[in-house]
């Protein structure tokens, strides 16, 4: 059989690209970077344990969490820890949750959060997002155009809570 096909080292797990960091600052709820610290505390016992062992299958799985490790590792080195905003404010901030009906008189909720905490299916909203940056600064009541690739939404804010959900 010709060797032009076979990898040559085989044996040896592959070395994956490092996931891209985002060129935005690293805002992150209290709550948000409890999470990464638990997931990188998760990630650096399971490389223990894999390199503990001597599972070949189980080592496969190496490369991918030494690539998380190096994620984790950065982003809670550039973290910026906001404070929930004051009971008291009037605006949409980071943190804060957001009510808003659209036109067609469908109702939202979502909490602006960081870029590694978003996560639409549970209502939290990455504050880089169009949504976001439409909402970010406006005040109860006021209408906003809501920007998507779908079509321009004419959106009214009904509700903002700053409340501390950490």
């Amino acid at each position: 059989m010709s060797r032009a096909f076979v990898k040559e080292d085989s044996d040896q797990p592959e070395h994956l690209p490092d996931r891209p960091l985002s060129p935005h600052p690293n805002y992150m709820t209290l709550e948000g970077h409890r999470r990464m610290q638990a997931q990188l505390q998760q990630c650096e016992q399971e490389i223990t344990a894999l390199k503990a062992g001597d599972d070949w299958a189980a080592s496969t799985r190496l490369p991918a969490l030494e690539r998380d490790l190096r994620y984790y590792r950065a982003r809670l080195k550039t973290a910026q820890v906001l404070e929930p905003a004051s009971p008291a404010a009037t605006s949409v901030r980071f943190g804060c949750s957001v009510h808003f009906v659209d036109e067609r008189d469908n109702e939202h909720q979502f909490r602006i959060v960081g870029e590694d905490q978003a996560d639409i299916a549970q209502g939290l909203l990455s504050w880089t997002s169009p949504l976001a940056k439409a909402l970010l600064g406006r005040s109860l009541g006021d209408c906003v155009r809501w920007q998507r690739p779908a079509g321009d939404l004419e959106i009214e804010i009904t509700a903002i809570d700053s409340g501390c959900l950490d």
